[in-house]
């Protein structure tokens, strides 16, 4: 479904992506893993065209974008197929959950309130979240903020949902409600690239997954294999480390 290729990335002299190819099919879960600041967000941003590449392409159902240059046709073009679940949410705090899950539907692609209505009702009814339809976010628990956040990244349809470690801020009671609705969306075959640092989550759900330092990929493999033989000193370190609670 989508293939990543030859993404380069540099802020300043910093080069924080160096060439980084890799493939989803469709109805993956990869899990991006890694330390703080091997580039893993900033992939995702880039694929997303948060930000701009300095190199590189995603090829999406046999078109192909370029990550450096890409018209804003293009890019509208392409966001049509994503969704993305943010750190921190980014809700609008002055529209309840469901104008939140519909705002895109009916500004971006102009789709009539009345069915946009009706697609963010089932959205929220998916991650649990019916009941807080008109819920503002500041009446909202940061788990269930989140769950609407899902909700809006998944109301489109989009060919592949990326999650920017969409647990990093919430408690450990919080983050149990947000990856049974991620596992729920695996299950219904919903096509997913997550960075995370949820080992159980890579572990159980995803199907591969991806270590990154350094701002390459140091090892890609199924999770059953990542986790029981890993084949690289760095891939041996990184799961040690997490035993240890080292990473």
């Amino acid at each position: 479904m989508i293939e990543v290729l030859n993404v380069r990335k540099s802020f300043g002299g910093n080069e924080v992506l160096k060439d980084v190819s890799f493939r989803v099919n469709d109805g993956d879960v990869i899990a991006i893993l890694g330390p703080s600041g091997s580039g893993k967000t900033t992939l995702l941003r880039c694929l997303s065209f948060l930000e701009t590449a300095d190199g590189g392409r995603s090829v999406f159902n046999g078109k192909e974008y370029d990550l450096h240059k890409s018209s804003k046709k293009d890019i509208h073009e392409y966001r049509k197929h994503i969704g993305f679940v943010f750190q921190d949410y980014q809700l609008f705090g002055n529209k309840t959950a469901l104008e939140n899950v519909t705002e895109g539907l009916i500004v971006a692609r102009r789709m009539k309130k009345e069915e946009a209505e009706e697609k963010g009702l089932r959205a929220l009814e998916k991650v649990g979240m019916l009941d807080k339809r008109d819920f503002y976010p500041s009446k909202l628990s940061g788990g269930q903020q989140q769950r609407v956040a899902i909700a809006r990244a998944m109301v489109s349809e989009p060919g592949v949902i990326f999650f920017d470690e969409p647990t990093s801020a919430l408690d450990p009671e919080l983050t149990g409600e947000v990856l049974d609705v991620m596992r729920k969306l695996a299950e219904d075959g919903t096509t997913m690239v997550v960075v995370t640092h949820e080992m159980e989550f890579a572990r159980r759900v995803a199907d591969r997954v991806i270590l990154m330092e350094g701002g390459v990929i140091v090892e890609e493999d199924s999770s059953e294999v990542f986790f029981t033989a890993p084949k690289t000193e760095r891939a041996k370190a990184f799961l040690e480390g997490i035993r240890g609670g080292k990473v």
